[in-house]
């Protein structure tokens, strides 16, 4: 239309200078906001200043019984009355203290304001710490617990299955860490000796006490062993542990199986983490090197 280019431009500007008012009144408020912001931490700068020194705290502990003059707070304080004049400008400026004439004496007493002041900051501290605690205890009750499942190991060693179930059995006290994994090592001590016998697995204290490790409940030699086992424990407490031995080319793969770890109540599943990690070292190290040494050993023969 003939003109409407002017209408157009009149209106652009007045819309620009809309906007340019809503940008202003915005820029005000944060200004605004910024400053409060500012002047509330320099307000508690000012306080927690005030009281970092502990004469003027102690001051601040005398005038809690009432107001007093500089006299009489001066007797109390191990400082010359000048000092604590000094001190009393300070909490003064910090707006811990008001001063009123009386007579010939000014009286200095708290502020109301500065306590209440110093109060809320330590309120809000307070609540933020508690939800961020809540916070954390809520992430914490979402974790997942920690497992009860079976512990699985498997390890395959150059024997053929009937050395390598003697190996493991009748061969324990050869190879098993018994200065760290026995009923004698809690003691910092050796076992005398731990058997392995088809009724059950027996440690002889160094001090000539015999202690079961639990009972055997499967022994077939080549193919399986399998126990209830209860370490230092009472028997109604015992795990399950099943060791498995199939032939593999001219090796054997071993399968272990510990389970059972409900029994234990609320400490199975930090049993069963122990487990899970020492069996790497007792059945894969420890008895993976007896059988690596073994099997050298045959072919030097």
């Amino acid at each position: 239309m003939p003109g409407s280019g002017g209408y157009k431009g009149r209106r652009f500007f007045r819309d620009q200078h809309f906007l340019g008012h809503c940008v202003s009144y915005h820029l005000r408020n944060l200004t605004a906001m910024s400053t409060v912001a500012y002047q509330e931490s320099m307000t508690r700068d000012l306080l927690f200043a005030a009281l970092a020194d502990p004469s003027r705290r102690a001051i601040v502990e005398a005038l809690r019984a009432g107001p007093a003059p500089v006299g009489v707070l001066a007797a109390g304080l191990p400082i010359s009355r000048p000092a604590v004049s000094q001190h009393l400008k300070v909490l003064s400026d910090a707006g811990l203290l008001e001063c009123s004439p009386k007579g010939n004496r000014r009286l200095y007493r708290l502020s109301r304001q500065g306590i209440a002041d110093l109060r809320a900051y330590a309120d809000a501290l307070w609540e933020d710490a508690l939800a961020a605690f809540a916070a954390h205890a809520e992430t914490l009750s979402q974790e997942p617990p920690m497992s009860t499942d079976p512990v699985v190991k498997t390890l395959t060693v150059p024997l053929p299955p009937e050395r390598a179930f003697e190996a493991f059995t009748q061969d324990l006290d050869t190879w098993w860490p018994l200065d760290s994994h026995s009923l004698s090592a809690a003691d910092g001590q050796l076992p005398q000796r731990v058997e392995v016998k088809q009724t059950g697995v027996y440690e002889t204290l160094h001090d000539g006490r015999r202690e079961p490790w639990g009972s055997v409940t499967a022994w077939d030699p080549g193919a399986r062993f399998a126990m209830k086992w209860h370490v230092g424990r009472p028997e109604e407490d015992s795990t399950f542990l099943d060791v498995r031995f199939e032939a593999q080319g001219s090796g054997t793969r071993i399968t272990l199986i510990h389970d059972g770890w409900d029994v234990l109540g609320s400490q199975g599943a930090q049993m069963r983490a122990g487990y899970h990690t020492g069996w790497d070292h007792v059945l894969g190290t420890c008895f993976g090197a007896l059988c690596a040494k073994r099997a050298a050993s045959a072919l030097i023969r």
